[in-house]
């Protein structure tokens, strides 16, 4: 039976002959089935702005934006954990004759690392958590706890199947955790539970995995699944990816608590339009990409002897998808916004047209990330997005009006940040020539 073609072959050059072996990184079925999850993952997520909007009132909606920010920064910061254990597996699994001894196994490791969080969550909560979620700031610290354990152990899975190449249990994860999120949110919008209801079915929802791994051998055998090197390194690894997953999760999913803290609370509470607005533009472009980063990780450590051009047919898909999309949201974004949001929730053309732009450029620093990630040159990869987050936090302290610090330092940040990671892609290049 003659093989499906990989997304590889999307890089190929004119007449160049591309090495079997370099072609599978993912079959035409398992890029569906990422397809599919990614679909569902990026529908979830809108679907729950939307049931938000419409059950709580505009100010509490703000509220809640405010919290599914932060959860959602936690969980950009564990992704981290993902990319790692793809790499580590992937590596692992093209060395299948080494010593294994000592190397630690993805699920373990994950588990630990959200553990680790949740700590630093509950001992750090006095000093935030009155602010971010009010009366019911315990009930929350404990629903953000168990969340962020939980989708610790999600992401050491995803990433575990990611390496392995098992695409379809792979987009099956990724897709029940996104939807059993709408599920429980939709059950809890009802009157009787109210805005704390919502946000805890948003966090609860990560340990679906947990049910999962009772009826799929394939989650069993990547929870087993074990590094290329050893505990110390791998923890070395893990933290460096972790660091550029913070920074990445400020302007990712965190950015409405940057605009909390650099802006007068009148002027945030008033915000709300423009807070599901920076939702709703990136979530095209940015939720897609975030379940094929495994995907995109596995390539480029496939073909890391071709440098930038390896990203050059990508990256420039993607910002032509930018360009158009900013037209539409130009043209159609305003209607939209008021005919199914109401009336509270009218946005400008113009600031639409610039938060999609500004989403192609996130989804370039994505790209980018992973192929320095991809090369082992994790130092590097958590530069380009730490550089990239202080300069977008930097942008946000300028006297200016909130929509205007919010459009410019998601383009600045970002754009900085690919020049970082695009330098050192080339100086790898130069080097291994």
């Amino acid at each position: 039976m003659r093989r499906a073609p990989s997304i590889a072959v999307w890089f190929q050059r004119p007449g160049e002959e591309m090495p079997r072996e370099k072609t599978s990184t993912i079959s035409q079925r398992g890029a569906t089935s990422v397809g599919l999850s990614s679909i569902v993952a990026a529908a979830s997520g809108l679907l729950v702005l939307f049931v938000a909007t419409r059950a709580l009132s505009p100010q509490d909606n703000a509220t809640f934006i405010a919290f599914w920010s932060f959860l959602f920064a936690l969980f950009g910061l564990l992704s981290g954990v993902q990319n790692e254990t793809t790499r580590a597996v992937r590596n692992s699994l093209q060395a299948p004759d080494a010593d294994q001894t000592g190397r630690p196994r993805a699920l373990s490791s994950g588990l630990l690392v959200g553990a680790l969080l949740a700590v630093a969550v509950v001992a750090t909560s006095p000093a935030w958590a009155p602010t971010l979620f009010g009366d019911h700031a315990v009930a929350l610290v404990a629903a953000t706890c168990f969340g962020a354990v939980a989708f610790a152990g999600h992401c050491s899975l995803a990433g575990a199947l990611s390496g392995l190449g098992r695409w379809e249990s792979y987009s099956l994860l990724v897709g029940t955790e996104a939807a059993v999120r709408l599920g429980l949110v939709v059950v809890a919008s009802a009157p009787a539970t109210g805005l704390l209801g919502i946000q805890v079915a948003s966090a609860v929802a990560a340990g679906i995995w947990l049910l999962l791994i009772l009826v799929m051998p394939s989650l069993r055998t990547a929870a087993s699944s074990r590094a290329d090197v050893g505990l110390r390194t791998f923890a070395a690894n893990v933290g460096r990816s972790m660091i550029a997953s913070a920074s990445s999760a400020t302007i990712v999913v965190g950015f409405p608590i940057a605009l909390l803290i650099t802006s007068e609370t009148s002027v945030y509470k008033a915000s709300a339009p423009l807070l599901l607005a920076i939702s709703l533009t990136r979530a095209p472009l940015l939720i897609p990409l975030a379940s094929y980063q495994g995907v995109a990780i596995t390539h480029f450590l496939e073909n890391r002897h071709r440098g930038v051009a390896v990203l050059a047919r990508t990256a420039g898909a993607v910002l032509a998808v930018a360009v158009v999309g900013a037209g539409l949201a130009a043209a159609a974004g305003p209607w939209i916004m008021r005919s199914v949001f109401g009336a509270d929730y009218d946005v400008a053309s113009a600031i639409l047209a610039s938060l999609t732009l500004a989403a192609g450029l996130l989804a370039v620093l994505t790209l980018t990330g992973a192929a320095v990630l991809a090369l082992g040159h994790h130092t590097a990869y958590a530069t380009g997005w730490v550089v990239a987050s202080v300069v977008s936090i930097g942008v946000l302290l300028l006297p200016f009006a909130i929509e205007t610090r919010a459009i410019t330092s998601l383009m600045a940040g970002p754009l900085v940040g690919c020049v970082v990671h695009v330098v050192c892609i080339a100086r790898a290049s130069v080097q291994s020539r």
